[in-house]
């Protein structure tokens, strides 16, 4: 036998209910209905609660006893009458005025059911009878039974000792069955004691003991609290406050139970059924995988940093039957990480090719995976994670190396709305709590919306359901409903599959992500796909949300690594947490112990969906417009153009540094003090904010300063009050690092300078332009970035290398060996000319430290991670300028005071 899908029967169950009444109370006439309810008698005792017992998917293994065990009876005296009220309002407004059977309210709940929406239809007499005396089995001859014994009771006994025994055999949740447990378990008091607004809370768990507990739903619960008061008219009072749920089962199963008593109550069978009527109920979880679940997460977890929490689900991607599941330690009513929203980061990004290959994109077309790459829906440059750079490369490669810009570039080309329609199609809900998925909330740039950010995993999603999409493409494109229960006392549940996804693309999405397993070295023992993922912390160089997730023929899992507050996510060593880490180990570890004994299956071979020649790759930008080329896309102002050669004629050159500091910055600094070299370090605000030391150390060094940019927009296309704006922010963050230090020059974002040369000329800096760049952003090779800057100098050149923007030791290594031999060569190093007056900051100078001593940056603090950008606020501050005038034959030496003097203003 089977359990149906509950709307399935929906019209079926609400006919038979009217053949019901029409039965009782008309055709059969008043005579025999008479005579029916004068056969049924009423029981002498009510029916003692009996536990559950839920098992593991092989029917024999206990995985929990889920029973009443707290329970004293009161006497009706002993409640408060503001509870009784409160019930009433909730459950039965004419209690107290019918026979034991309401028709108006039979019809209203007929209507309701049939047209989608759950309302009782019984009165609290009904209830009674039903949970004290009948079975759950809905049919026919047992509604007859009810409406016999309810209205038998009203004429044996009095409304208060109904209400009464009523009161004393509802299950309200928390384990708590009978009002007096219910009382205790809510405020920690007595019945006698509830106040109507306690009252209230207490009620509204009568209809869900769970969907309106205050600890698992308290929007849920506060809105079927207000309607209780409102009904009630006692409209005015304030929710009261709520002791914290207890844990009647503990450990990660506790929240196992929660998932399936929500379950089965979608299904038809209340919590006070689960509770009190001894159902055997066998769940789909296996205990092998559950047992290696709970002792991986364990182990990883063990010794780290207090509030470092994980959420494990696995799933059977034939069935869609959870496996294994973990949301916690703490046990029943608590907080669940498994079903969380959370910013899913770069395990979005198959969702991306899933939604390219059904729009004619293969997988081995190339793109342009440079970084940093601007789009026209997108004010903030995109970067990659780590500075990884691929200007031609296949979605393959791009999702091996998890780069940003070439699935951001695939979503402008096909539409984020068609990727979030993937995202859906694949097992993510439509909406989270009413609210429409994947969108733009109020706040962010296009509420309502879904932007290009997609495919970088900016909106959050549920552990759950992103195992169910990954799920959904190892069963070749076949989505399963996520389920926990596979019978109820000997009732198989129903649950069917649907085909989301043409299985050939499901196919290559699964070649791609075995590649970036392999790759990457997360191989659990079998073949596997799948994809890690790190969100960054706000706008910091931390991670707030770790992923792996991926897949088995056999078996779909999904790790998330947090906090219950997002913030930076370290290790007990202090390093940072990133999917390709502990959620990785943890994900390949427990597929192995999963899996342990099963045989080895393969994954299906590629289909080659698609064209090949789709990419934009050669075709995204202009030969010559790199993100760091001075001939810009808008041109500054006359009068304004930026300076490109240096301040002293001869056989001279400026190094100019650009997007630090970062984490190479320190080491950029000890080779310019080995060689007695002074430069200008062009620095982006925020990252200012992130390594102030650096800051410190550069302007103790007697290296000049440069502003940048705040956020590293693009200020070229930028209103002029913007630019100034954004300007003057990124001087305070200069002055906050390193008071009373000098801001020299102003260098706009891509060289696209517009209307901001002019606003960095009237704050104070020289803008600053220059004739030689190696793109060391494309990271070509140390070799290959020494040999360009040595083949473009010419006398007084300006040279534009990095120390920041992503790994730049290859830049170091260049100058290494470069810096030697243009020494050698007889070439002095100088600063870039000065066009515009520049005064220090306000604010106490800076003590100068040795030159050449290291300054230690943050542990483990490298570039943004991956799957998020930060986003650029506004802000005021003044302007501050900057630096000191080489002087001597040789290199160009420096006070370190922040002094200078400027050959004239614009």
């Amino acid at each position: 036998m089977k359990i149906p899908q509950k709307r399935t029967v929906r019209w079926r169950r609400a006919a038979a209910t009217v053949l019901v009444l029409l039965t009782f109370w008309s055709c059969a006439g008043v005579g025999a209905a008479e005579a029916y309810v004068e056969s049924v008698p009423v029981p002498g005792a009510a029916r003692q609660p009996q536990a559950s017992v839920l098992y593991y998917r092989d029917g024999r293994t206990i995985l929990a006893r889920l029973g009443a065990t707290d329970h004293s009876d009161v006497p009706l005296s002993a409640v408060s009458p503001d509870l009784r009220r409160a019930v009433l309002a909730a459950e039965d407004r004419d209690f107290y005025d019918h026979a034991g059977v309401s028709l108006r309210g039979v019809a209203r709940a007929i209507v309701a059911d049939a047209s989608g929406e759950h309302q009782g239809a019984s009165t609290i007499t009904q209830q009674y009878v039903r949970n004290a005396f009948l079975d759950r089995e809905v049919t026919v001859d047992r509604k007859m039974h009810e409406l016999a014994l309810a209205v038998n009771l009203e004429r044996q006994y009095t409304k208060d000792v109904i209400l009464e025994r009523y009161l004393n055999t509802i299950y309200y949740g928390r384990g708590a069955y009978g009002i007096a447990a219910a009382a205790n378990a809510y405020f920690g008091v007595t019945p006698d004691r509830l106040d109507f607004a306690q009252s209230a809370v207490i009620a509204a768990a009568v209809k869900d003991p769970w969907g309106f507990d205050p600890a698992h739903d308290a929007t849920a619960a506060r809105r079927r609290w207000n309607w209780i008061v409102a009904a009630a008219d006692r409209r005015g009072l304030a929710y009261p406050k709520v002791q914290p749920a207890g844990s009647p089962i503990g450990g990660p199963l506790g929240l196992v139970v929660d998932q399936v008593e929500r379950e089965l109550s979608g299904r038809g069978i209340t919590s006070q059924q689960l509770h009190t009527a001894g159902l055997t109920v066998v769940t789909t979880l296996d205990a092998t995988a559950q047992r290696a679940a709970e002792t991986t997460v364990a182990a990883q977890l063990r010794g780290q940093p207090a509030g470092l929490q994980a959420a494990l689900v696995a799933l059977d991607p034939a069935t869609g039957g959870v496996r294994a599941y973990y949301g916690g330690e703490h046990g029943s009513g608590y907080f669940d990480d498994a079903d969380a929203l959370h910013p899913a980061a770069s395990t979005f990004k198959p969702i991306v090719l899933a939604a390219a290959l059904r729009q004619g994109i293969s997988y081995r077309s190339r793109w342009d995976g440079s970084s940093p790459r601007l789009f026209p829906d997108r004010g903030v440059p995109l970067r990659n994670h780590d500075g990884l750079h691929c200007a031609d490369c296949t979605l393959q490669q791009a999702m091996v190396d998890s780069l940003n810009t070439p699935f951001y570039a695939v979503t402008a080309e096909i539409g984020a709305d068609r990727v979030r329609d993937m995202a859906v199609r694949l097992g993510v809900p439509d909406k989270y709590d009413g609210r429409r998925s994947l969108v733009d909330v109020k706040g962010d740039p296009a509420p309502g919306r879904t932007r290009g950010d997609i495919a970088l995993g900016r909106y959050p999603v549920t552990p759950s359901d992103l195992a169910t999409v990954y799920a959904t493409l190892a069963a070749g494109g076949v989505r399963h409903e996520r389920h926990f229960v596979q019978s109820v006392t000997g009732a198989t549940v129903a649950v069917g599959g649907t085909t989301a996804l043409d299985p050939r693309i499901a196919a290559d999405v699964t070649t791609v992500l075995q590649s970036v397993v392999s790759e990457n070295g997360f191989t659990p023992g079998r073949p596997a796909a799948g994809k890690t993922g790190t969100q960054q912390w706000r706008d910091t160089p931390e991670n707030q949300d770790a992923w792996m997730a991926g897949y088995t023929p056999e078996l779909a899992s999904v790790i998330w690594i947090g906090k219950a507050k997002p913030g930076p996510l370290r290790d007990a060593h202090g390093v940072r947490i990133e999917g390709d880490t502990m959620p990785a180990h943890l994900w390949q570890s427990f597929t192995r112990s999963a899996l342990t004994g099963q045989p080895v299956r393969k994954l299906p071979a590629p289909a080659h969906v698609g064209r090949v020649d789709t990419g934009d790759a050669g075709r995204s930008h202009d030969t010559g417009k790199n993100p760091d080329k001075a001939a810009g896309l808008q041109a500054p102002a006359a009068g304004y153009e930026p300076v490109v050669h240096t301040e002293h004629t001869g056989k001279r050159l400026a190094l100019t540094f650009d997007d630090g500091p970062s984490d190479d910055t320190p080491a950029v600094l000890d080779l310019l003090a080995k060689y007695h070299v002074k430069a200008t370090f062009c620095m982006v605000g925020e990252n200012v904010t992130w390594y102030p030391q650096l800051v410190r150390r550069i302007v103790a060094d007697g290296h000049r300063l440069c502003n940048h940019s705040m956020h590293h927009d693009d200020l070229g296309i930028v209103s002029e009050a913007r630019s100034r704006a954004d300007i003057a922010e990124t001087d305070t963050a200069i002055a906050a690092a390193a008071p009373g230090s000098t801001v020299t020059y102003y260098r706009a974002p891509y060289g696209d300078f517009g209307p901001s040369a002019k606003v960095g000329a009237l704050a104070g800096h020289t803008p600053l332009g220059w004739v030689v760049d190696p793109d060391d952003w494309m990271l070509p090779g140390a070799d290959t970035i020494a040999t360009r800057i040595h083949q473009q100098l010419t006398p007084r050149a300006v040279v534009l290398v990095h120390d920041g923007g992503g790994v730049r030791k290859q830049t170091v290594q260049a100058l290494e060996k470069l810096i030697p031999q243009l020494l050698a060569e007889g070439w002095t190093f100088d600063f870039p000319e000065t066009t515009s007056k520049a005064k220090p900051a306000a604010g106490p100078s800076v003590p100068p430290s040795p030159a050449g001593s290291p300054t230690p940056s943050p542990a483990g603090s490298a570039g943004a991670s991956p799957e998020s950008t930060p986003t650029p606020s506004g802000s005021t501050g003044a302007p501050s300028p900057g630096a000191g005038e080489p002087s001597g034959p040789g290199v160009a030496p420096s006070s370190g005071k922040g002094e200078t003097s400027g050959t004239g203003g614009a």
